[in-house]
């Protein structure tokens, strides 16, 4: 058997050595080298990057928990925009299925920076954003949202509810119809069926999508680069500048290996969370 798969996995193996694996290989071997003056790389075998920047309280406030707490939010965010979508298109099929899946993955067939620039008209000072929100009454002044994080949080959202809503889709169409049909004959109203039923049992479509979009949050590149102000401090942005502006790749690199470890240590965080909370809702209904 292992062997008639093999010669078919063998071209994704390849592609994931040389894009993933042997990359990441360099970026963890360049982290404990040295910057001499000129911008040279020295061969060595130091932890200098990385005391640089875990015993630095400004990195770690202003750059580690700043990105954690821009990705928790906009996360949280996709999540409460995802569920009403996910629930709403469940129920739904033939064309006006089809529409919906075409509206809601249509900020995925765009390309990033073309998407990015369409926001940007729209966030601009006499843009469609505030030119809106003052005829409804929200506010009566123009908010900035071009070169602020609050342009950057609903970007990300944007981009991330998509996949929060595609993963939960999966799991409420599996859910038994007839389990909330039951839980409001005897009484329940329709928050309690979805907090005691639907929302349970989507937990696994739930935590699939938290995993894509707060990886792809905590490390925004392009978002914040494009309509964050020049002082946005998020991790991505500052492994660009240290990389590209300041050409300390060694610093840069540990940065990198940084993130990606801050961001498998929190998603096994969610796991152990959601697992938790599966759980202890099988063990109350027994």
């Amino acid at each position: 058997m292992t062997r008639r798969i093999l010669p078919f996995l063998s071209p994704a193996l390849l592609a994931l050595l040389l894009f993933v694996a042997f990359p990441m290989v360099w970026v963890f071997r360049t982290s404990f080298n040295e910057l001499a003056e000129g911008a040279y790389i020295v061969e060595a075998m130091t932890l200098e990057n990385y005391t640089r920047f875990l015993t630095e309280p400004w990195y770690l406030v202003n750059t580690l928990w700043f990105s954690v707490r821009i990705a928790l939010l906009a996360t949280a965010i996709s999540v409460i925009c995802a569920y009403p979508v996910a629930l709403y298109i469940a129920k739904t099929s033939g064309l006006q299925r089809n529409v919906l899946m075409a509206l809601t993955m249509a900020p995925l067939l765009i390309g990033l920076v073309t998407l990015v620039y369409g926001w940007i008209v729209i966030f601009r000072g006499g843009g469609l954003m505030n030119s809106l929100m003052i005829a409804l009454r929200v506010y009566d002044q123009p908010v900035r949202y071009m070169w602020d994080i609050k342009g950057v949080v609903i970007l990300l959202v944007y981009i991330g509810t998509p996949y929060i809503v595609l993963s939960l889709l999966d799991s409420i169409e599996r859910i038994n119809p007839f389990l909330v049909e039951a839980a409001r004959n005897v009484g329940a109203n329709r928050w309690t069926a979805f907090w005691k039923i639907v929302f349970p049992l989507s937990t696994p479509g739930l935590y699939a999508g938290l995993v894509i979009v707060f990886s792809l949050n905590f490390a925004a590149f392009a978002v914040p680069l494009m309509i964050g102000d020049s002082n946005t401090q998020m991790i991505g942005l500052v492994i660009y500048r240290e990389a590209l502006l300041n050409n300390d790749l060694p610093f840069a690199s540990a940065l990198s290996v940084i993130m990606v470890s801050v961001n498998a240590w929190l998603i096994l965080g969610m796991s152990a969370l959601a697992g938790r909370l599966i759980l202890s809702r099988l063990e109350a209904k027994r």
